[in-house]
């Protein structure tokens, strides 16, 4: 609340008292008024230096620059891969910020999320030789039907191969290394991450 304010405000009560049918105005009692909304200085200097820092103006560019990924989820007519654009915060661990958009699931209503319901990232590292690591929650392992289980494998490699740092994709379910999905889809190799549509 600053100084022009509380002066507003007081001249607005005065002005009140005056309309009301006070015709006199007791000086003992408006200096007590004022001393009640009387802001300390030290309180009001430390609004203002917050109101610094959270100003837009003053924020470092990097933590406001925006980049566009490209999403992959289940086509609800077709079944099949289709790209969702989506520009999100850059932040340093680019690979893991996508992954959680893609566990977000579309927000194109004709596009469906390639996971079983309740999915989690609990982890994702990208090794430098280009292997990136992804460790899901248990819940994936409820896929429907291979098909599923399938476009979901592939979703997740072309998300990640969009990125030049990542070129395969090993998984990991509970932190556990799984041959399978579900025992529908073979895990005990790396995926090749490609970027691109299957065919």
């Amino acid at each position: 609340m600053t100084k022009r304010l509380i002066v507003s405000l007081a001249a607005v009560l005065l002005i009140i008292c005056l309309l009301s049918g006070c015709s006199k105005v007791d000086e003992s009692k408006v200096k007590a008024w004022k001393d009640l909304i009387k802001i300390p200085a030290s309180t009001e200097k430390s609004a203002q230096s917050d109101k610094d820092i959270l100003t837009p103006e003053n924020q470092s560019p990097e933590l406001t620059e925006k980049v566009t990924v490209k999403l992959y989820f289940e086509d609800d007519q077709q079944r099949k891969l289709v790209i969702e654009e989506r520009s999100i915060e850059k932040v340093e661990g680019i690979a893991r910020q996508t992954m959680q958009e893609l566990i977000k699931g579309p927000s194109n209503t004709e596009m469906r999320s390639i996971f079983p319901f309740g999915t989690k990232l609990l982890d994702i590292n990208v090794k430098p030789e280009g292997m990136c690591i992804v460790d899901l929650s248990g819940e994936a392992r409820k896929v429907s039907n291979k098909e599923q289980g399938k476009l979901m494998v592939q979703a997740i490699a072309n998300t990640l191969g969009q990125f030049p740092s990542i070129r395969e994709v090993s998984f990991l379910i509970n932190g556990e290394k799984v041959s399978d999905l579900g025992g529908m889809v073979n895990f005990a190799k790396p995926v090749q991450a490609e970027y691109n549509l299957p065919k």
